[in-house]
């Protein structure tokens, strides 16, 4: 007969391993719950992030779509203009047109690339490709910055110092040369630097387009990125701000150039207040585009903390995008706001129309005014000069003081202006192949 105590003890054990089975049939149950709601939850995860990367997609294509053809758009008509025209080859204007092709090599050979390599994993296009493309697109930027900024130590010199001879033609073109030369030196580190990597993307490696800088990487990076904005951003800025700066401050106080009646003095300040609202759009057009992505690069450049804000990130695009949008406003900042520039424009596509003749501008105090709405109140001040004065040599068109010589500009006819030298018993028509200038 098997012991009391032996028995007791084995009574105990059978009641604590059943306490214990269903104790870890409790827990296997939770765990089963458990992996369940994890996977659920995984799952719907997973499905987010592939329904947000769709979307991001989709508003980056309609994005750089839109503005690649707002650009290509626009900057073909100012070139199609420029070169259809003959007399518009003017140096501004030629500056205008080297701006307007800078542009389209932006719109052309960067964005879509761009668009293509955020879409797919690899970089499909070869080792050339990976160089050219970043390559051409700070070419693009030196060149559009540079250029703006020719244009408005151009037109100080045109505004400030009427008296001093313009730019000729074949100088316009030699700066524009230097302009490329210089760009394209500037650019090298961002096409040789730029290499196709093995790059480790998930589970597999893959062929990515990205920046290879020499040891030590990052300080190379950041003294590159910092030169970068300086010669691309301040210096630029700068030399615009204050070129535009002076120029509106000599338009705000000079009086009008010879404004004997009230209609004359009427139109001459309105094309001084569309010239000063024209500065001030060019520099702060400029500024605003460009202010936010070299804020960026700063940013993760120099701060260890802002690693977060990756390439890929959608800061990154949107910013990108600001910068580039420049190559849509430019257009219409220069040349569609120029009535003269509007009207070559419907001449050009005027097909079931009757040709239209076309006006040139004509530059009167340093403001671009359409010659044939000059005719007519010019023929009336004429004659009421000639009215009230008895010896027709004495006749002055504009009066320089200190002995310096006179000069006015007039247009002969609606595509000519003739050079003259002048004296005091006679006044000087004078005009250049500068005349067609963008400023109204």
């Amino acid at each position: 007969m098997p012991d009391k105590h032996f028995m007791e003890t084995i009574e105990d054990f059978m009641k604590t391993f059943k306490n214990n089975s269903q104790n870890l049939s409790a827990a296997h149950a939770f765990i089963l719950h458990t992996a369940n709601v994890t996977g659920n939850s995984s799952s719907s995860t997973k499905g987010h992030n592939e329904s947000g990367d769709i979307i991001r997609k989709i508003l980056l294509i309609l994005a750089y779509g839109t503005l690649t053809f707002i650009s290509l758009f626009g900057n073909s008509i100012v070139c199609y203009v420029i070169i259809r025209n003959k007399r518009m080859y003017t140096v501004t204007n030629f500056f205008i047109a080297n701006m307007a092709m800078s542009d389209l090599l932006l719109t052309c050979f960067n964005v879509p690339f761009n668009i293509a390599k955020n879409l797919v994993t690899e970089w499909p296009f070869g080792d050339f490709l990976c160089h050219f493309v970043n390559l051409s697109l700070m070419v693009s930027v030196y060149v559009s910055t540079f250029t703006l900024t020719s244009i408005a130590l151009d037109r100080q010199r045109v505004i400030l110092y009427p008296l001093k001879p313009r730019i000729t033609k074949p100088v316009g073109l030699g700066i524009l040369a230097v302009i490329w030369i210089v760009a394209i030196l500037f650019s090298l580190p961002y096409g040789i630097y730029n290499k196709v990597q093995n790059v480790s993307w998930l589970t597999k490696n893959v062929r990515r387009c990205r920046q290879s800088f020499p040891e030590p990487a990052e300080l190379f990076e950041q003294y590159l990125t910092l030169i970068t904005i300086i010669l691309q951003y301040i210096i630029p800025l700068t030399i615009i701000a204050i070129s535009y700066g002076r120029i509106v401050r000599k338009l705000w106080l000079r009086s009008s150039l010879g404004a004997v009646t009230q209609n004359q003095q009427v139109l001459h300040a309105r094309a001084k207040r569309k010239s000063i609202k024209l500065l001030i759009t060019v520099v702060v057009v400029f500024g605003l585009c460009w202010m936010p992505i070299n804020l960026y690069h700063l940013l993760t450049d120099f701060h260890p903390n802002a690693a977060i804000f990756h390439y890929d990130s959608t800061t990154f695009f949107i910013l990108h995008w600001i910068a580039i949008s420049s190559t849509c406003y430019n257009p219409f900042v220069y040349c569609w706001l120029n009535e003269t520039f509007r009207a070559e424009v419907k001449s050009c596509f005027a097909c079931c129309k009757r040709h239209r003749r076309v006006h040139p501008g004509v530059e009167i105090d340093g403001i671009l005014l359409r010659s044939d709405k000059l005719n007519s109140y010019r023929s009336k001040t004429f004659t009421s000069m000639v009215r009230s004065t008895s010896n027709f040599s004495s006749i002055k068109i504009h009066k320089i003081d200190k002995g310096e010589r006179e000069q006015a500009f007039l247009a002969r006819d609606a595509t000519q202006l003739v050079e003259r030298d002048t004296s005091p018993a006679a006044p000087m028509i004078k005009t250049d192949d500068n005349q067609n200038s963008t400023l109204q």
